[in-house]
């Protein structure tokens, strides 16, 4: 290569534009499918300062799966792996990452601070945090209940399409599998739980159900922890919204009425069994924070098991009292 070729090849990377930005503060919601993800980062995109769009799933096509890990599956060959010689941690190689794709979304958010609704993005939000250092994540847990009946009724939104497509993979598993509805849930909220806890000030745990009830002091709530000025447009939207429900053709209940039900009083003893079997422990853990109000009493009934006292601060006690009782 000629000097003049040389001269050419660095003018070619200085086209990079100039004016590449970055979001500092993005926000991923994070949680189990059908648990509102997408209507809460719709009504948060009301907000003049924040802005969403699709699902992106890029991240989990390229990640996900186990597939970054396997960036550092060549250090156990003979001659190591590029990140090792270069002392490269992951974290680092991370943060990398980030920056690129930061500025893609970034590219499109309008010069606003960008959400992220893809519920994928839980089971590598582990990742996520150290490739977007400034990221501050929401979970939206839902009765997993509910979570469940959405599930198994989500076709019917699509009942022009064969059951053919739906064999071929067109739509998840949960869709047409009862258990294999109650495992995602259980699998997602778990993921969840155990990620906020690890990183309590950048992760904010929202009750679907709660902000059902009261749009205006939860999203009050939202707001002040992602650091935006209060503005009505949130609450507003959420109130007179629905997005992406499995049941599209239901009527809107009055405002100040939940629209919530209990459809699992339907379900028949075989799907109350399973749902026991896949998803008992964690609907324990969680069915005080998406049902019980804050200032309710629990007793557990169990062998000790301490993570079902996390109640989202209500007061609990295992009976019997014994080995591992508060």
């Amino acid at each position: 290569m000629d000097t003049h070729e040389l001269a050419n090849h660095w003018h070619v990377l200085e086209n990079i534009p100039p004016h590449v930005r970055i979001c500092s503060h993005p926000i991923f919601i994070i949680g189990s499918p059908r648990s509102g993800t997408t209507i809460l980062a719709w009504s948060l995109a009301q907000h003049s300062q924040l802005w969403t769009s699709d699902e992106s799933q890029i991240l989990w096509d390229l990640f996900g799966d186990g597939r970054l890990d396997k960036n550092y599956q060549r250090a156990e060959r003979l001659d190591g792996s590029w990140l090792r010689k270069q002392g490269i941690e992951k974290a680092e190689f991370l943060r990398f990452l980030g920056l690129g794709l930061n500025a893609l979304f970034t590219s499109r958010s309008q010069a606003k601070r960008w959400i992220d609704q893809t519920p994928a993005y839980t089971l590598i939000a582990d990742d996520l945090i150290d490739m977007f250092p400034g990221a501050f994540f929401i979970h939206i847990l839902r009765d997993g209940r509910a979570v469940v009946h959405s599930m198994i009724n989500y076709l019917d939104r699509f009942r022009d399409l064969t059951k053919a497509n739906t064999s071929k993979g067109v739509f998840p598993p949960w869709t047409v599998d009862f258990r294999e509805a109650c495992r995602t849930w259980n699998r997602y909220v778990k993921a969840s739980l155990d990620f906020c806890a690890r990183h309590p000030k950048r992760c904010l745990t929202v009750v679907n159900e709660k902000l059902v009830a009261d749009p205006s002091q939860s999203f009050r709530e939202i707001l002040r922890f992602i650091h935006v000025p209060h503005e009505d447009s949130p609450a507003d939207f959420f109130r007179s919204n629905r997005i992406n429900s499995s049941f599209p053709t239901e009527t809107l209940k009055p405002p100040g009425l939940p629209r919530v039900w209990e459809p699992w009083k339907a379900w028949n003893t075989e799907q109350q069994k399973t749902c026991l079997e896949e998803a008992g422990h964690t609907l324990c853990r969680t069915i005080a924070c998406t049902v019980l109000p804050p200032g309710a009493t629990v007793l557990v009934v169990s062998k000790g098991d301490e993570e079902l006292l996390e109640l989202g601060g209500r007061r609990a006690w295992h009976f019997p009292r014994g080995k591992g009782g508060t």
